[in-house]
């Protein structure tokens, strides 16, 4: 005989009427619309190709970060420095979170890459005839029919836009000195990188270091007195990896990267995208196509005798100054005081993103000394960057050391979202707490420190007195 199984109901349960399932509370709101309406056409056009606005949002970061590495000649003064417009981003997601957004925003730089190839065969045929030019004139010299030794041609470059990750630390440097001292690592699995780092003769992060703020970089070997040295390294890199991968690169947030990275989080999907869509199937055709558009700026650019210099105008400064100096100082107070170099290196990341955004709108240079941002670039870089603080606030609350935990509440799935902003909200307001005072009362533990920064400043922010 089968036993029978009671089926619990609690009291006041109406089967016929069953509550609505918890809302799943998301850490991070998606970028507005008009972010992406309001960027210039050139970047527009090929964001709106997304249906999916998680796949957008990918595509422009990633965008961001190889068209960085593709303006020569541009400049601007920062901080009394010369500063150009390279950017680091690292995209973190868990494994099948979906990001082949990202490839394209890669092929953007393919017109640049097959340039600089074309350049290297031209450069090694040259090289070739000069070299039997230099033999010629050194059987002469020997003969005594020439009073003076002849010069050895330089060695033929092997240019490239893209740089490997899995390469050696003089590998790297060596690249880099046959570009000009650009170029951009553009690596979808950051354990490629981690890997690199976790050898002697790999670990280049003093590289990324000092090349994020163009300061030269320099290395010798004792094998045939080599010396290398760039004066002023200009530098990409666009990384994508799983969390985990985040920690194997970084370790801790005093590594000095972590303020040097526009950190982007992907959420998890709960849907089987279509593989079958045909509204892809002209991608490759129009990515190519772009790819010659930002090939054609980046001939522009490197054909001119004097950099394009980049301004705000003067209330753009103002604004600017204005908000990160709010922005330091509440990270400061309300987050903690280890991110002080975040804070400072926010401000240069929006600039940076300003010349990105104002040299794609003027992709049709007319030969002024300077360009100014248009308010409407200037309004996006800020947005831009004020989303990717968020995520670098998560980033942080993965790296730093946490309190024990012992939630008060089960976050994803039993309280309702709205009552704990509200709550946040509250202590906010009327208690004056920190972010992470707030996140321990509410939460239980700081590890919401992040969540608690991104829901004050959507929600409640402008109210505190």
């Amino acid at each position: 005989m089968t036993e029978k199984k009671h089926v619990h109901i609690p009291e006041g349960y109406d089967m016929n009427n069953p509550p609505a399932p918890p809302s799943t509370m998301q850490d991070f709101a998606p970028f507005t619309d008009d972010i992406f309406e309001s960027l210039p056409p050139l970047l527009r056009e090929a964001c709106y190709k997304f249906a999916e606005a998680e796949e957008r949002e990918l595509f422009l970061i990633g965008a961001l970060g190889v068209i960085s590495g593709m303006l020569p000649n541009v400049e601007a003064m920062y901080d009394s420095r010369r500063v150009a417009a390279n950017l680091y981003c690292f995209i973190v997601g868990k494994y099948g979170t979906g990001k082949g957004a990202l490839l394209w925003a890669r092929a953007l730089g393919e017109a640049v890459e097959t340039y600089l190839e074309e350049k290297t065969q031209q450069e090694a045929k040259d090289h070739h005839t000069r070299q039997m030019l230099y033999n010629r004139q050194v059987k002469l010299f020997d003969k005594g029919k020439l009073q003076e030794p002849p010069t050895p041609p330089d060695a033929a470059r092997n240019m490239k836009l893209y740089i490997p990750a899995n390469s050696s630390k003089a590998a790297i440097i060596q690249m880099l000195k046959e570009n000009g001292g650009k170029g951009i690592i553009f690596e979808t699995e950051a354990d490629t990188l981690a890997d690199i780092f976790g050898q002697d003769f790999g670990d280049f992060s003093d590289v990324l270091r000092k090349a994020y703020h163009h300061e030269p970089i320099s290395y010798s070997r004792k094998t045939n007195n080599e010396f290398v040295k760039i004066a002023r390294p200009a530098l990409s890199m666009v990384l994508s990896g799983t969390p985990d991968q985040v920690k194997r690169l970084l370790r801790d947030i005093h590594n000095g990267l972590f303020s040097r990275i526009c950190f982007y989080r992907l959420q998890p999907r709960v849907y089987f995208r279509n593989p079958f869509d045909d509204n892809k199937n002209d991608f490759e055709p129009f990515f190519n196509m772009q790819a010659q558009q930002y090939c054609a700026l980046y001939k522009k650019l490197e054909a001119l005798t004097e950099p394009v210099v980049f301004k705000l105008r003067p209330h753009q400064q103002l604004s600017f100054r204005k908000l990160f100096e709010e922005n330091k100082i509440d990270l400061h107070h309300n987050i903690s005081d280890e991110l002080e170099g975040t804070a400072n290196r926010l401000g240069l990341i929006c600039y940076r993103i300003a010349m990105i955004l104002t040299m794609v709108r003027y992709n049709t240079l007319s030969g002024t000394d300077y360009i100014s941002c248009t308010d409407a670039d200037y309004e996006n870089a800020i947005r831009i960057t004020q989303h990717l603080l968020h995520y670098s606030l998560h980033v942080y609350q993965q790296l730093t050391p946490l309190n024990v935990k012992h939630p008060n509440v089960a976050v994803d799935n039993t309280f309702d979202k709205q009552e704990l902003i509200a709550q946040c909200c509250a202590c906010y307001h009327n208690e004056g707490l920190s972010y992470r005072k707030i996140a321990f009362k509410i939460f239980g533990s700081d590890t919401y420190t992040s969540k608690v920064f991104t829901w004050i400043m959507q929600n409640c922010k402008e109210k505190r007195a």
